[in-house]
Formats: structure tokens, C-alpha cells, sequence
């Protein structure tokens, strides 16, 4: 493993945007490590033709009314990015939002901060894809975090694209050690290392509830004892969440078009039942 020079904390400054559940874990990641961040709620598809700064601001301040959402960390909700322009050293952006619904946040948090590394969410998009759509390439670094794992790992994966310089890579890697993580340098793919394993055995746990092979809790009791997992597979996709686990299996099967990634049709199920696992109260088990 390489060993990188961690970032000086008052020299950190971090843009942070997403799906709300993200958000929310990283921020308390961030705010425990006593590391200064702002908000950027995600913003709506704008005409591309028109895409201008006092547009993007109006949208912006539109966006700063739903802060509440954010509870604790409402008052880091920004308004206006040009009041700090260039004064954000990393972006992070974290969902599983399709490529096209992130292109806009992510091309304007960019644009104005030219600088700023970007640590990106590759749980259904590549970092060299995003990079193309967004035209950040070159200082964009795909990164493996899903809800309910963000404060409890303690190494990420991370991969930059095809054209991302390693001096970002560099200091994508060190920021997420000045957070406490382990990080591992892997190949850019959909999901990376650790979540695609995770949410592959997930759906093979699926397959065995809905075929009756096993009940929930005798899987997640096999697993546990048998391999001396820290958790049970389906306890851990109610706490990340189905939708999430769903839409990752859904984008790999759609990269490598391979029987294993096809997701089950009972995490489907369940998503249409409003069955999301435990944010709900109800997945595979009842809270």
C-alpha cells in the first residue's frame, strides 16, 4: 500500500453533495473530525444553453429553503458558490443517482472550484464516466461508500479514471485518511472492490429467501457464525438500504450483462411494497 503525506486539517475545506442518506453520514464523518465542510444540495437539470452563474446562484438559493432537511448540519447549507469561489480544496459528491441527474451539480461545484479534487460515488457510474460527462476527467476520483457503512468502515476503495492525474488520486487517498480510513487503490469499475462483493451475496441471500431455502435470520445466523461475518447479509442490506443495494446490482448487470448481477426479483418486490429496510421499518426483517 502506498503511503501518502495527509492533508494539514486547516488547510481542508470540503464541498459536500448528494443523496440525502449519504450526505448526512459523511457529514458527521466530517464534522467528528472537526473538518470545516459546506453543503451543496443536488441540483436540477438546467438548460445547458443558458447554464450561467447568476442561474445557477438563483437555483441555488431556491435549493438553501430546504435546508431543514439536513437538521444538524442545516446552517452548512450554501446558498451562493460564487461567495466562495476556488476556496474548496475536495468536492465530494456521494449517491447512486444516475450519471445524468449528478452532471449538473457536479459540472458547476467544479467549474467553480477549478482546483478542487473530486471524490465521486462509482456505485453506478464509472469515475471515468462521470469525468467525460462532466469534463472533469483529469481530478475526478471514484470512491466505494453506501449508507450505513460510511462511519463504520475502516478502509475505502478508491480509483481514478482513465485520465485522472495521480496528484489527485494523491490527494483524494490522503484526505480519506485524515478521516481515519485504510484506503485501497483499485481499478476504476462500477462499485469497485468491496461494495460489488457485498451487494453481490447480498442478492444471492435474496434468492435463497425467495426460493425457501432459508429464512432471513437463518441466513444472516449462517453467515455470521459460518464465515464470521460482523453482520448478517440481509440486516446489512436493510441498513444501506434495498433501494440502494437494487440500483447497484441493476448498473452492474447493465455493464457486464452477466446472470449473477441480475437483481432479485424480491429486493424489486419489496422496493415496490415501500419496503426499503430499515429507514422504512420494514425490509427483510420489521423494526
Amino acid at each position: 500500500m502506498q503511503v501518502f503525506t495527509l492533508p494539514d486539517t486547516q488547510s481542508l475545506k470540503v464541498l459536500l453533495t448528494g443523496d440525502l442518506d449519504f450526505v448526512m453520514e459523511f457529514a458527521t464523518v466530517l464534522n467528528d473530525r472537526s473538518v470545516p465542510f459546506q453543503i451543496l444540495p443536488p441540483m436540477d437539470a438546467l438548460d445547458e444553453l443558458d447554464l450561467e452563474l447568476d442561474l445557477v446562484s438563483e437555483d441555488l438559493r431556491e435549493a438553501a429553503l430546504d435546508a431543514d432537511e439536513y437538521g444538524p448540519f442545516e446552517d452548512r447549507v450554501i446558498g451562493d458558490l460564487r461567495t466562495e469561489a476556488g476556496t474548496f480544496s475536495h468536492i465530494v459528491e456521494l449517491g447512486v443517482a444516475p450519471a445524468l441527474e449528478r452532471k449538473t451539480t457536479l459540472e458547476i461545484a467544479s467549474a467553480v472550484n477549478p482546483a478542487a479534487t473530486i471524490v465521486s460515488s462509482t456505485l453506478s457510474n464509472t469515475a471515468t464516466e462521470l469525468g467525460m460527462l462532466t469534463g472533469t476527467g483529469h481530478r475526478i476520483v471514484g470512491v466505494g461508500l453506501a449508507p450505513a457503512l460510511i462511519a463504520t468502515a475502516t478502509t475505502v476503495d478508491l480509483a481514478g479514471g482513465l485520465n485522472t492525474r495521480d496528484e489527485h488520486v494523491q490527494r483524494a487517498a490522503a484526505f480519506l485518511r485524515s478521516l481515519g480510513y485504510a484506503t485501497e487503490i483499485v481499478e476504476d469499475r462500477l462499485a469497485l472492490v468491496q461494495i460489488r462483493i457485498l451487494a453481490t451475496l447480498i442478492n444471492e441471500a435474496a434468492f435463497a429467501v425467495m426460493e425457501g431455502v432459508a429464512t432471513p435470520s437463518d441466513i444472516d445466523a449462517a453467515m455470521k457464525l459460518g464465515v464470521n461475518y460482523p453482520k448478517g447479509l440481509l440486516a446489512w442490506a436493510d441498513e444501506i438500504g434495498i433501494p440502494v443495494i437494487t440500483i447497484i446490482l441493476d448498473s452492474l448487470y447493465r455493464e457486464y450483462q452477466q446472470e449473477r448481477y441480475r437483481p432479485c426479483v424480491l429486493l424489486k418486490q419489496y422496493m415496490r411494497a415501500g419496503w426499503h429496510g430499515k429507514a422504512t421499518g420494514r425490509g427483510f426483517y420489521t423494526y
